[in-house]
């Protein structure tokens, strides 16, 4: 029993290390972009849909005798269909956030070049295209130890983001922040599926899910869930509030490079570090999950599977869909979205089917479903139609 409070901790920094990624450092631009109230309100709001979509995914996984992901429990309780359209909902989310941290990467290396070599200044574009061939060398022998190092890296990011927040205290400036204006007809719409982004952890249930089962602790599931998903929210907030009460109108689209002025160059260059390392260790793990999602699931040759994985961001980079803000609002809006109307519906069936009690409850009614539903469902089509 004296192990049961490293158990918990164990199945609440898994939802956390999965949940702080490359979406945090694009949230203070966002702010800055749409407006603090606007922002505000969609994190409010968001984060509700999100932490009750972990727990709904929580119950299902209570529910179900046997170990599934997502595509797997589409396909228990929907058929081979439903199974089939989240296979492409996750790939198109995968390979889109391979270009968001391609370009990302480009931006945190020329902010350590900067550093390391004042005076050169190599533009981000041919940085970009660098960082995609040598990440496409390392996708090839990318393994679980490349995961591990992601899941310390988190963490590691989630201390140099309070550091820089404490940091940025002494120059923040309410004056700084923009609380109304947005600078488009639909830039308010912009922080819904950006926050969506950044906030979803729904791949991260299962997982915890194990741990506890493994220890026969289902009854702490809930609120496992529930603290690992406000921790990164609460974070997230603290590094937004702190970057754009010092940066301004001159919040930068990393969050990073736009402080250089106020706290210095080492402190940036810390966080540009652990920033870079961050994508690069994510963008070997979603390659490679993808990789293995086309050779398994879609019976795809392991020659095509790494064709398709290596050449896909370059094809979309190359194709102008460089605005990683724009990205991200559609990654979490559309896709985001439209898995977690699966997920109601995966839920909805579960209750009815499964003869497992589970060891908490989410109240789903049909009213319920139907909102939550036709909610993800506008989001969806407002981020895909309007915004982008």
């Amino acid at each position: 029993m004296k192990k049961t409070p490293l158990i918990l901790i164990e199945a609440i920094a898994i939802i956390v290390g999965t949940i702080i990624g490359a979406g945090v450092f694009t949230l203070p631009y966002v702010a800055e972009y749409s407006g603090m109230s606007i922002f505000l309100f969609w994190l409010i709001i968001v984060t509700i849909i999100i932490t009750f979509l972990h727990l709904l995914y929580g119950e299902v996984v209570l529910r179900t005798p046997k170990e599934f992901r997502l595509p797997g429990y589409a396909g228990y309780y929907l058929g081979a269909k439903a199974k089939r359209f989240i296979l492409i909902t996750t790939f198109l989310t995968f390979s889109f956030s391979l270009l968001i941290y391609l370009i990302l990467g480009g931006d945190f290396l020329r902010v350590i070049l900067g550093f390391l070599f004042p005076g050169v200044d190599i533009p981000s574009g041919l940085l970009t295209i660098i960082l995609w061939l040598v990440f496409s060398l390392f996708i090839v022998n990318a393994n679980q130890k490349i995961t591990a190092i992601n899941f310390y890296l988190s963490f590691l990011l989630l201390i140099i983001f309070l550091v820089i927040s404490f940091q940025a205290l002494p120059h923040f400036s309410f004056s700084q922040i923009n609380w109304l204006h947005f600078n488009n007809h639909w830039g308010w719409l912009l922080p819904y599926g950006v926050i969506f982004f950044a906030v979803n952890g729904m791949v991260a249930i299962p997982e915890a899910a194990k741990i506890i089962k493994r220890r026969k602790l289902e009854s702490k599931l809930k609120r496992i869930i529930i603290i690992g998903t406000l921790i990164p929210v609460i974070c997230y907030l603290l590094f937004m509030l702190s970057v754009v009460g010092v940066s301004g109108e001159h919040t930068s689209r990393d969050a990073i490079s736009g402080l250089m002025g106020v706290l210095g160059k080492p402190i940036v260059f810390l966080g540009a570090l652990l920033g870079f390392l961050a994508v690069a260790t994510s963008y070997l793990i979603f390659a490679d999950y993808i990789k293995n999602s086309f050779i398994y699931d879609f019976k795809w040759t392991p020659f095509i599977s790494y064709l398709v994985v290596v050449l896909g961001p370059l094809v979309l980079y190359l194709s102008n869909f460089a605005n990683i803000i724009k990205l991200m609002s559609f990654i979490g809006g559309l896709l985001g979205g439209l898995e977690g109307i699966m997920l109601v519906l995966i839920a909805e069936k579960a209750k009815k089917v499964s003869s497992v009690a589970p060891n908490y409850q989410v109240p789903l009614d049909k009213k319920l479903a139907a909102i939550l539903i036709v909610a993800l469902l506008v989001g969806a089509l407002c981020q895909t139609f309007l915004v982008y």
